[in-house]
């Protein structure tokens, strides 16, 4: 397990275990969300989900969603397709159901990926 994962924009250096923004597990939502800032998704979630920086899916969340984030790091389900600008990280116990389109994938030992990947590099995104 990496020790510590960069929240891109921020400038900060927090660890995904630290972020602060939080929907909690006992919390059920469904349509568009989006956030700013490092985040961490605990409960149910239903429909889209976008964040422009470190996004944490905890290991109580269900989320059936379409994902865009920049950093996303899975410990808990996601069902649909997922696209990250960064890197996405799928650890022990964590799981996604979809598509996956990212320059750089991390599954750990445990943790499980169904679906299809695609890497993105620099020259992808200027074309």
């Amino acid at each position: 397990m990496s020790a510590l994962l960069r929240a891109g924009g921020t400038g900060g250096g927090e660890s995904w275990r630290d972020v602060r923004v939080s929907l909690g597990s006992d919390a059920e939502v469904s349509g568009r969300l989006s956030f700013t800032t490092a985040t961490r998704i605990e409960g149910r979630l239903r429909g889209e989900l976008r964040s422009v920086d470190l996004l944490v899916v905890g290991p109580e969340a269900h989320v059936q969603a379409t994902v865009q984030a920049q950093v996303l790091v899975v410990l808990g389900e996601i069902q649909g397709d997922v696209t990250c600008t960064e890197r996405i990280e799928i650890r022990q116990g964590g799981s996604v159901l979809g598509d996956i389109t990212t320059r750089g994938l991390v599954i750990e030992e445990g943790g499980r990926f169904e679906g299809t990947c695609r890497m993105r590099t620099m020259r992808d995104e200027t074309d």
